[in-house]
């Protein structure tokens, strides 16, 4: 069984500065477009992502065919694809996700747009009333790195879980955390909330966990691009495979250079009794930073700069994005 990244448009109600979608011009995927890649693998869950999702012309028409076919949905939104979507048909997704960046209105409005705290809220309760599970997803950067644990507390108010991922740089690196804010976000956070998954590469490895390396970015998992692009992970800047490609390869595709790059060990790390752990760290950071043949740059060891992190870790149930490239999820205490 295949778990999915898909975006189906790149298109967006907000323009946020840190956004990795391309916003160069609108592409959509469409129903055809679902249908074949449903059809060339066996998928077991699909996330939806990149841009607002509900701007496709063909959302509802694509959700209806995914709803009969057993597949588990989730769906991340900056509140607005749910502000449109009928209870009935948001029933259908297993987990949603609302963006917050900030644990405060004044600044999540003025960096995502007038009005959005009140969308995400809104949703918030919205899915609590449906008994949708709910978690809140927060970019980490260095804006933001010291308050993760204050947005998880408030997630943790509002009955909902705390996903992070690290800002990417996509278009620019103003907003990539330093080494020492990577640190003490990850740090900080583990000290106010109960740790639900981790499959950030480093904040993995230096928690004391094993194993996993090769198993999520490019393992069993795809990203598929609202201009039909495939990937192992949706900030790997380039690709030549296509859903044609996938229809053609069908699980032969995983074979493919593309989705074996992210697995390329740096030469420092080939010695080091991490490396079957992190495998360099993050390998998207490292090809956007242009330096792939080095070790991810909040490596502890790279860096010369020793970390340890410890951590309490949740019996509670883990959500679909478990598997997810790169993230980290948690709820607050008492939750």
């Amino acid at each position: 069984m295949f778990s999915l990244g898909i975006g189906l448009t790149n298109d967006c109600n907000l323009t946020c500065v840190h956004c990795y979608r391309d916003r160069n011009r609108p592409h959509n995927l469409t129903l055809g477009d679902v249908k074949k890649v449903c059809e060339s693998l066996e998928v077991d869950s699909i996330g939806f992502g990149t841009g607002e999702n509900g701007l496709n012309p063909e959302y509802f028409d694509i959700l209806e065919f995914l709803h009969s076919r057993p597949i588990k949905l989730t769906l991340a939104s900056n509140g607005y694809t749910l502000s449109i979507t009928p209870d009935a048909v948001l029933r259908y997704f297993s987990d949603v996700e609302f963006s917050v960046d900030f644990p405060d209105q004044k600044r999540q409005d003025q960096f995502r747009g007038e009005g959005n705290w009140k969308t995400v809220w809104d949703g918030v309760a919205r899915c609590g009333r449906l008994g949708i599970r709910v978690s809140v997803l927060a970019v980490l950067m260095n804006l933001n790195y010291a308050e993760l644990g204050d947005i998880a507390g408030l997630a943790a108010s509002h009955g909902a879980d705390f996903r992070v991922n690290v800002y990417q740089p996509m278009h620019t690196a103003e907003f990539m955390p330093s080494f020492d804010q990577y640190w003490h976000a990850f740090k900080d956070l583990f000290d106010r909330t109960e740790i639900l998954s981790v499959t950030e590469p480093l904040v993995h490895t230096f928690l004391g966990l094993k194993n996993l390396h090769g198993v999520v970015c490019g393992g069993r998992s795809l990203r598929v691009t609202p201009d039909k692009l495939l990937k192992a992970c949706v900030y790997w800047p380039d690709s030549d495979l296509t859903i044609d490609d996938l229809v053609e390869k069908k699980e032969a595709v995983f074979q493919s250079l593309l989705f074996k790059q992210p697995h390329t060990i740096p030469g420092f790390c080939l010695g080091c009794q991490h490396v079957s752990d992190c495998g360099g760290g993050c390998a998207a950071r490292r090809r956007l930073r242009g330096q792939f043949s080095s070790p991810d740059e909040y490596c502890p060891i790279f860096q010369g700069k020793p970390v340890k992190l410890q951590g309490r870790f949740s019996s509670a149930a883990k959500p679909l994005r478990t598997g997810s490239i790169c993230t980290t999820i948690v709820r607050g205490h008492g939750q």
